[in-house]
């Protein structure tokens, strides 16, 4: 039943960004996203200003293949890449607005569910709900975690470091 719960709410959160990123792509050619540099953009927003290298790592390509879908991704303005100001030679890449607006659309039912959330349970159920959400993304998402740790510059505070 938790695992049915869980798998439940991560498919409705999915299905809601799916069907606003689908809602908002231009029907331009040159502008269009297609479903796999969503995803792509989606894995640059989520590691925080990685490398090449580190993008490339992450969904499993060569880095070639990355830097074309990179290429793709800049051409069609969602995404561009800044040199690092601590080692020249290396290149973060980040999304642009022009993702975030689509993006966001997400962030904002999240909003929207824990403005619901907070009308019908109690501060104190809130609290525990927020401490085991908490305590999942910090220590039982290992696998995720430890690519991140080691990987990715996300901003400080997004992924906690362990003593």
């Amino acid at each position: 039943m938790l695992e049915d719960n869980l798998h439940d709410i991560y498919l409705k959160l999915k299905l809601y960004y799916y069907r606003r990123i689908f809602r908002k792509i231009s029907d331009s050619e040159a502008d269009s996203l297609t479903a796999l540099e969503a995803f792509c953009a989606e894995a640059i927003y989520a590691l925080g200003q990685p490398t090449l290298t580190e993008f490339a790592n992450f969904i499993n390509v060569s880095q070639p293949n990355a830097a074309y879908k990179v290429a793709n991704l800049e051409r069609k303005a969602y995404v561009k890449k800044t040199k690092s100001s601590e080692d020249g030679r290396l290149v973060h890449l980040s999304v642009t607005d022009k993702f975030l607006q689509i993006y966001g659309s997400s962030e904002r039912y999240v909003s929207i569910l824990a403005n619901r959330m907070k009308r019908k349970y109690t501060e104190e159920d809130l609290e525990k709900f927020s401490a085991i959400m908490q305590d999942i993304s910090d220590n039982m998402m290992t696998e995720v975690n430890k690519y991140l740790r080691n990987k990715a510059e996300l901003p400080e505070g997004t992924i906690p470091v362990k003593d």
